[in-house]
């Protein structure tokens, strides 16, 4: 079992279909889960699972919700345009709970998959924390690299 940081495959083509909305005020509502070392996450995981989330008594089943940063694009006459999307840094109080990696994924999408079916929860991208995170009564927090082009959580050149 592993966890494997990825934009999921699923994603990629969902883009080209319309599936996730990131617009700011407007858009698609997008979750973060947690799972355990033992999950097996990686760029093939189409939606969210339950099997091996982490669990704690002031953690929910499905995980937080996030606050997207809206789209944005860059383009220069010194190098190619860079599109980008980031979430607010989101945290999960007073947990006792260890965490290797996470999901984000869409609880509301825009449109049908590529299968064309509405796929719930729809799967945007696995986190590796690279080791074992750890919280004991207190605070988790999930940090979310700048929102810029070239350290947004999600970009695509």
């Amino acid at each position: 079992m592993a966890i494997a940081q990825a934009m999921t495959t699923s994603f990629k083509a969902d883009l080209l279909l319309g599936v996730h909305d990131f617009r700011l005020t407007t858009g698609d509502a997008f979750k973060i889960s947690m799972y355990t070392s033992s999950a097996t996450i990686d760029a093939n995981t189409v939606a969210y699972i339950a099997t091996e989330e982490v669990t704690s008594g002031n953690y929910t089943a499905g995980g937080g919700a996030l606050t997207n940063s809206g789209v944005t694009a860059t383009n220069t006459n010194a190098t190619a345009g860079v599109g980008w999307t980031d979430f607010s840094d989101v945290t999960f109080s007073n947990v006792t709970l260890t965490a290797r990696g996470a999901l984000i994924y869409n609880t509301t999408p825009s449109a049908n998959s590529a299968a064309n079916v509405l796929v719930a929860n729809a799967s945007v991208a696995v986190l590796d924390f690279g080791a074992d995170k750890t919280a004991t009564a207190g605070d988790f927090t999930i940090v979310f690299p700048t929102a810029s082009s070239s350290a947004a959580i999600i970009r695509i050149a």
